[in-house]
């Protein structure tokens, strides 16, 4: 080979300069062509997410639908996920923008899209945004694996010794127990029932024997009753008259007239006539202790 390339060395560090050329070109080419470097301006977009739903560095970030930057760093913080991307730097976001992740086609693969909000202000871009829930596929997926795990922990709750599936069976048993002393009162209270009502037959028997065994003093007593209503009314006539000749005998004394009138209403009589009842008494006794004194006795 020396015979014919002399300088053999040299002209094979050429050619592979020439191909390591050839490649970073076809690489750069590459790269501007899908937008992954680009000689414009770039300023940096950081969104905070739940769930990033497959999303990876190098997806597309889309801005009323073209295509203005690419996902550049995906990183944990907390409990959240921080999505870095290098959109153009001409791109003003204004608030009350919303921060979405899709699916970039039916084939599969994700982008981060920008839905530009309503606001008077803009977005600094210095701050960390919140990212909505992720939508598309995944996302139903995510939210759908989310409601299982909340429906078994429900199911769970559910079938466990304080869940409702036990409280109502406590409950149904309860509702069984009730019912059966419900039917057991219910038979004892008809039994009840049953033995006042023939009680009151062997009553009611009872008295119609005795009113057709005494129907005839009974109606011998309501044909005397009118009888018996009159006697009575005289009666009561007859006290009526009474009562007025007391009335006036008292309206008689109580006016001082006559002896007892006299008697009650006049004190110094009063006390005369017991005066006169104690001397008489007191002759009584003298004469049953001295009976020679006021008797004599001549023979001769």
């Amino acid at each position: 080979m020396k015979k014919f390339y002399p300088d053999i060395k040299s002209v094979q560090v050429r050619v592979g300069l020439f191909t390591i050329i050839i490649a970073i070109l076809l690489i750069l080419g590459n790269l501007w062509l899908s937008n992954k470097i680009s000689t414009r301006s770039l300023q940096d977009l950081k969104v905070s997410f739940t769930d990033v739903s497959g999303l990876e560095v190098g997806d597309k970030v889309m801005y009323r639908g073209m295509e203005v930057g690419r996902v550049k760093q995906i990183g944990t913080q907390n409990e959240n996920v921080i999505v870095k991307s290098r959109i153009h730097s001409d791109i003003r976001i204004r608030e009350g923008s919303s921060f979405v992740i899709g699916d970039s086609s039916l084939m599969g693969g994700k982008t981060l899209s920008i839905i530009p909000g309503d606001g008077s202000g803009w977005l600094s871009m210095a701050a960390v945004h919140k990212g909505e829930e992720p939508a598309g596929v995944m996302g139903i997926v995510n939210k759908a694996s989310g409601a299982i795990v909340e429906l078994q922990a429900v199911l769970q709750e559910l079938r466990s010794e304080q869940g409702l599936i036990a409280k109502g069976a406590n409950l149904m048993d309860d509702a069984d127990s009730a019912v059966r002393n419900v039917d057991a009162i219910t038979g004892e209270l008809k039994y009840d029932i049953s033995s006042a009502l023939a009680r009151l037959d062997a009553l009611t028997e009872r008295i119609d024997a005795l009113v057709k065994s005494n129907s005839a003093d009974i109606n011998q007593a309501i044909s005397a009753a009118p009888a018996a209503i009159a006697d009575l009314q005289g009666t009561l006539d007859s006290l009526k008259t009474l009562g007025g000749e007391i009335n006036k005998t008292m309206g008689t004394i109580n006016s001082g007239k006559g002896t007892a009138g006299r008697i009650i209403n006049d004190d110094e009589l009063y006390t005369r006539l017991l005066e006169s009842i104690e001397n008489l008494d007191k002759l009584v006794q003298d004469v049953k202790a001295n009976p020679k004194k006021y008797v004599k006795f001549s023979l001769f």
